[in-house]
């Protein structure tokens, strides 16, 4: 089965189980998949996996809004900004891996491996 295949079958697992769309299929998992990096929906990813798709994608926009909105007038360092968005985007990809971990667990989904059987 090939990676579509096995992502459209995560897909109807998921819809079945409750889950909505959005949750099923984040904006940057759809983002990552466009560029050809493989990556499962968050329910089925590893823990790891999740953590930097939270930590880069909030700790960027993050960082960027905080950069233009305050931290530039302020008169922040460069490096400053980038530790501050590094660590909250850290942060919060440790909270979404986690409520994934429970919410999968919760709803009893089923290991990645076994639905390419």
């Amino acid at each position: 089965m090939d990676f579509e295949q096995h992502l459209e079958r995560a897909h109807q697992v998921l819809l079945k189980k409750g889950f909505s769309g959005a949750a099923i299929n984040p904006i940057i998992y759809r983002l990552a998949r466009k560029v050809g990096i493989k990556l499962p929906p968050p329910q089925f990813a590893h823990f790891g996996a999740n953590i930097l798709a939270g930590t880069l994608w909030f700790g960027t926009l993050w960082g960027v809004i905080m950069w233009f909105m305050q931290w530039q007038s302020l008169g922040v360092s460069l490096s400053y900004a980038v530790n501050a968005s590094l660590i909250t985007g850290m942060f919060f990809g440790l909270l979404m891996a986690i409520w994934y971990r429970i919410s999968a667990k919760r709803k009893s989904v089923p290991s990645w491996q076994s639905l390419a059987n």
